[in-house]
């Protein structure tokens, strides 16, 4: 490779059953690197990705290896989900080698004390907690209930991401004192989803909170709608917050919530420089993808990405992995002045979220017309829950 350039490796899932958000969040990244390399590069000069596609765990620990020893890089931005960055990270952790998880919210992938892992976004226990406050205050009012009234099922896929989440979800349920009629654990290769269905059916939720990868949510929401089961759903960005949901269900979807990336970004809340480049991402992603809105799984791909080489990359002046970390543990951004509505500061070493962005925050949404909207946090939300 050209000594004038900087090499960043990229880890996602472009083929196979994750390959839906994968493909997605990669269009982040690339996006955020036109725009730096347009401006100018980092430093003056140009960021070239050297890709990797990980359909399953051992292809992500494979292309980590790869990536690491062939082609010699020393920073890699992945994984967007869960389970193939816990395979990725142990990788690069062992290398030595610097890493940006962008999507991927299993705790453990900041819970396993690494040095070299950072994760942008926000974690599953950040989203859980949010995802069943929410039912507890905002939809507990809206049906004229009160939390403790009302019944509530917890389903989830039993990869990292799912199990990760339920976690949280039944946690937070628990202190609170609310009433779960069901948990339920499932399999996100499943082609028949109608037994899940019938069990929920015989527990009468009212409520439904869902950790679910795009493929299976559609697959259920189907057969949910075949069998007449019509709970409200508090899905999750990485199944029913897909624009794919709405063009599978259509009308059906609408109603559907989703926790976890906020599905918009509230550009007048940023800072100025700030609100170009989110202004100048949603204009780019919207042109190359038929005027489609970008998709929230983009976003902290975008983020991700940006995130290094606007604050990271230029004050370390290498990639040099001492040099980048001893940079990501110096960054203190307020809200409004980082990327996506989201501050900066990771935590440290010692701290038992280790490379956690806290500033990070989750969202919910919920799709009205056909359009994802933010009802909350209420500061930066586009609409009311419907």
């Amino acid at each position: 490779y050209a000594a004038d350039t900087w090499q960043i490796g990229t880890i996602f899932p472009l083929t196979g059953p994750l390959s839906k958000n994968g493909t997605k969040n990669f269009d982040g990244v690339k996006i955020a690197t036109d725009m730096i390399n347009e401006a100018g590069g980092v430093l003056g000069k140009k960021v070239v990705l050297v890709s990797a596609d990980a359909p399953t765990t051992e292809a992500a620990a494979s292309e980590a290896n790869r990536l690491i020893t062939n082609e010699k890089v020393t920073a890699i931005v992945g994984t967007q989900a869960s389970s193939l960055s816990m395979a990725a990270t142990v990788v690069a952790e062992k290398n030595k080698v610097f890493y940006i998880e962008n999507e991927g919210i299993s705790d453990d992938i900041t819970g396993r004390g690494f040095k070299y892992v950072f994760r942008t976004t926000f974690n599953s226990q950040m989203m859980g907690t949010q995802m069943v406050d929410y039912s507890a205050e905002a939809i507990a009012q809206k049906l004229g209930k009160k939390a403790k009234e009302l019944r509530f099922a917890i389903i989830h896929e039993d990869g990292g991401f799912g199990t990760s989440s339920a976690k949280h979800l039944i946690a937070r349920s628990k202190e609170l004192g609310l009433d779960v009629v069901l948990t339920e654990a499932y399999s996100a290769k499943s082609a028949d989803l109608s037994s899940l269905v019938l069990k929920l059916r015989q527990a009468k939720p009212d409520i439904l909170l869902a950790a679910q990868y795009i493929n299976d949510s559609i697959l259920f929401h189907k057969q949910a709608a075949e069998m007449k089961f019509k709970p409200i759903v508090v899905g999750t960005t990485a199944g029913q917050g897909n624009p794919d949901f709405f063009s599978a269900l259509k009308e059906e979807a609408n109603g559907v919530l989703a926790g976890g990336i906020p599905s918009e970004i509230s550009i007048k809340g940023l800072g100025e420089q700030q609100k170009k480049d989110a202004s100048e991402f949603v204009k780019r992603y919207e042109a190359s993808h038929n005027g489609e809105y970008p998709n929230p799984t983009s976003f902290v791909g975008f983020a991700g990405a940006w995130i290094l080489y606007k604050h990271i990359l230029p004050k370390a002046g290498s990639l040099d992995a001492e040099k980048l970390r001893e940079v990501v543990l110096s960054l203190d951004i307020p809200r409004g002045k980082g990327v996506m509505n989201w501050g900066i500061k990771f935590a440290g070493p010692d701290a038992k979220n280790a490379g956690q962005n806290v500033y990070a925050s989750a969202g919910i949404n919920q799709w009205q017309g056909g359009q994802l909207k933010l009802v909350f946090p209420k500061d930066i939300a586009s609409s009311d829950l419907k």
